[in-house]
């Protein structure tokens, strides 16, 4: 059986180029021209129709584009982010970012990659409680910031990443030792948060809502607040390298969230994809016993 060979690049217009053919493992040029159109060869001087040659060359154009797609669609994934919350996300002394969910998001980035998707993941720092304001007015994409769910907000909810609580945070020689010691006592939680409610649900307390968790612990630090109340895994930073002390068991089984647009279920669907990845991956393990965070079980 003879078999072609055609010995010649492919080209977006007709190419004429030299004709070989293989023959009992043998390679015999042919003096013989050809044009090499839509899978067929064409002698030198056949008189081609327009009609085909357009239909050809944009049968090329479609696949080109069709194959294109995939990788080129919604390149940008806009992130809100709020990096004073350590150890989910901070800033270096550089001002890098650095943080669990900046390792995270990364990883996220390599996921969509290797389906085939072109898509890049941008960080926007911001106050906590301006992300999902953002989010409504499609300034942003996500909010990935250890959201913690709360009904009352309305966006669409991931697939849960992280396991957490709410602690109360006092000074270490201060004379709180107990959830019932907060009665009465002056409270500082963060904007925004499901913080917010923990302190209000304390009896008798005064309590007052800062933006920035670096400014809690400022006031909290210099006295201005008898305690704060704030995620586990944020106090434990402060405990192990700062004197703080923590008071737990304020509430229990929370868990940390990315959050898109009401309706924009398509963008939560492609973020569980990556959630349902990187939990079943080593890199998950790994992470949570870096930042000492609660891992959860895949979904």
């Amino acid at each position: 059986m003879t078999r072609i060979k055609v010995a010649t690049r492919f080209y977006s217009r007709p190419y004429w180029g030299r004709l070989f053919y293989w023959k009992e493992g043998v390679v015999m040029e042919s003096d013989r021209r050809f044009l090499f159109l839509n899978n067929q060869y064409i002698k030198k001087g056949e008189k081609l129709k327009m009609k085909k040659m357009i239909t050809t060359l944009f049968t090329l154009m479609l696949i080109l584009t069709l194959s294109a797609c995939k990788t080129n669609e919604s390149n940008t994934i806009l992130v809100g982010i709020s990096p004073d919350y350590p150890p989910y996300e901070s800033l270096t002394v550089d001002g890098e970012m650095v943080g669990f969910d900046i390792d995270m998001t990364n990883l996220f980035s390599k996921y969509l990659k290797e389906e085939g998707y072109n898509y890049e993941f941008e960080f926007v720092q911001m106050d906590f409680d301006n992300i999902i304001t953002q989010i409504q007015t499609d300034q942003l994409s996500v909010g990935i910031s250890g959201f913690t769910y709360k009904e009352d907000r309305e966006v669409e909810w991931s697939k849960p990443y992280l396991g957490t609580s709410q602690v109360a945070l006092v000074p270490v020689d201060s004379d709180i030792s107990s959830v019932e010691d907060l009665e009465g006592k002056s409270i500082v939680y963060q904007t925004g948060g499901t913080g917010e409610e923990t302190a209000n649900s304390i009896p008798n307390a005064k309590t007052t809502g800062l933006k920035n968790a670096q400014e809690i612990m400022n006031a909290l630090g210099a006295n201005q607040f008898d305690a704060a109340i704030i995620d586990i895994g944020f106090a434990i930073q402060y405990v192990e390298n700062a004197n703080f002390k923590m008071i737990e068991n304020l509430t229990s089984d929370e868990k940390n969230y990315i959050i898109a647009k009401k309706g924009n279920t398509e963008m939560i669907e492609l973020i569980n994809k990556c959630i349902d990845k990187f939990i079943a991956s080593t890199e998950y393990q790994e992470l949570c016993q870096k930042y000492e965070l609660t891992p959860v079980e895949a979904e």
